[in-house]
């Protein structure tokens, strides 16, 4: 019964509402988005990077790693620096060198020691990071990997980091997939290899290993959203058994870039990302749901799409996630969405509930972070029951996982909540 409006206002205009309209409710900070730091001039941009640079807490001594298997990492930057040394930045093949060739992997690197980097920026209190970084560089900068290889390129990648400080927890995460859905939940090579280096087959040594769900790139299907989520396939290896799969969803909705005066976000808050990838079609052929996992596992912020007025969609830096750039002489900060963004969030969430728990098996942390997830009200209102009365619980686990986890949960629930 509320309409809530995007204003930009003074102390005195503010004032002269309250005293000439009983009608409002409340008032509260605007969100700010990606954008207002991104079009920063880069030294704007070195300033803010200091200041929390000032604030932030690192443990030099932290025996908890996120190991990111991406295309490498440039740790040059500010933020990455005291997180990720030099010693822990590795390359498949040595020819390849682990500076990041791409971007990709520096973006992942930056959400999964921060977290909601926006926040940080955003605030003024200490950042205290209790893990530290290492990359894993399993893309080659030119050319591809032979797809046969995946699996144990995948396997030399977390072998690498691990060899390198054997004493630490290693979290692997990888936000790489296949291009194609051919698999449809059948056990593929690659997944089968990270189901064998999880579970510890080869070496008896367990490991908490996150890949992302794999995101819808057909822009011609985007219009579809959100059907045409269910019709895309989740990648492979999200297939992965012992993996846990983390897909999308969204709360980022306000357009503050003049240029999108008369767009919409395409996604209501807490309703699915148009990016994220399902499992729904694993039901269909000859063997049923049934013979395969439920997938993805969990969601988490994956950003949105801007609609023009002309049905057009577009990605954009207001409804996406802030991270680090990688190349810091240019721009300090970039913006990353989709799945990638997601699993390295849920990277971040893993490191802190370890480091809360230090003994805690990697069964115990996945276990956690699924367990304290739950369904947004908007996500099961997006995907009623077929009679539109009530929640179709098979189908939302194979749109969106258990939902959405809660870290302030997880780092509760070890200590003093009771599962039965």
């Amino acid at each position: 019964e509320r309409t809530v409006l995007l204003g930009k206002v003074t102390i005195d205009q503010l004032t002269a509402l309250i005293e000439s309209n009983s009608d409002i409710a409340e008032f509260r900070r605007a969100k700010e988005t990606a954008r207002f730091f991104l079009e920063l001039e880069n030294k704007d941009q070195t300033d803010w990077v200091n200041e929390l640079r000032q604030r932030l807490r690192a443990n030099p001594e932290t025996n908890i790693a996120v190991c990111i298997l991406d295309t490498g990492a440039n740790n040059g930057h500010a933020l990455l620096e005291p997180i990720l040394a030099d010693s822990d930045c590795h390359a498949v093949e040595p020819d390849w060198g682990v500076n990041d060739h791409d971007k990709h992997g520096t973006l992942m690197c930056g959400i999964a020691a921060y977290g909601d980097l926006l926040y940080h920026l955003q605030h003024s209190g200490p950042v205290e990071i209790k893990h530290c970084l290492e990359s894993a560089k399993i893309l080659p900068p030119r050319g591809f990997n032979d797809p046969v290889l995946y699996g144990d390129i995948t396997i030399q990648g977390i072998s690498r980091a691990e060899i390198q400080a054997p004493s630490r927890t290693h979290i692997g995460c990888m936000a790489v997939t296949s291009k194609d859905g051919r698999d449809y939940g059948r056990p593929s090579s690659w997944s089968a290899a990270i189901d064998k280096l999880t579970s510890g087959y080869d070496d008896n040594y367990k490991r908490l290993f996150i890949v992302s769900a794999g995101n819808l790139e057909d822009h011609s299907e985007w219009a579809n959203y959100p059907h045409s989520n269910l019709t895309y396939s989740i990648r492979d290896p999200g297939q992965s058994w012992n993996a846990l799969t983390v897909g999308a969803f969204t709360e980022k909705y306000v357009l503050t870039d003049p240029n999108l005066k008369d767009h919409i976000p395409l996604a209501q808050p807490s309703e699915l990302s148009p990016f994220s990838s399902t499992s729904c079609v694993w039901e269909e052929g000859e063997k049923s749901e049934k013979n395969w996992p439920l997938k993805p596992d969990i969601v988490l912020e994956g950003g949105n799409l801007a609609k023009a007025p002309d049905g057009t969609l577009s990605a954009h830096e207001d409804l996406s996630l802030l991270s680090t750039g990688h190349r810091p002489t240019q721009h300090q900060f970039d913006w990353i969405n989709a799945t990638s963004a997601a699993a390295a969030q849920a990277a971040w969430m893993a490191a802190q509930i370890q480091a809360r728990y230090p003994a805690a098996w990697p069964e115990t942390i996945r276990g956690l972070l699924i367990h304290t997830a739950e369904w947004p009200e908007a996500l099961k209102r997006q995907f009623p029951s077929a009679d539109g009365r009530g929640t179709d619980h098979g189908k939302l686990l194979r749109i969106c996982g258990y939902g959405v986890p809660s870290l302030s949960k997880a780092l509760a629930c070890a200590s003093n909540s009771l599962t039965l």
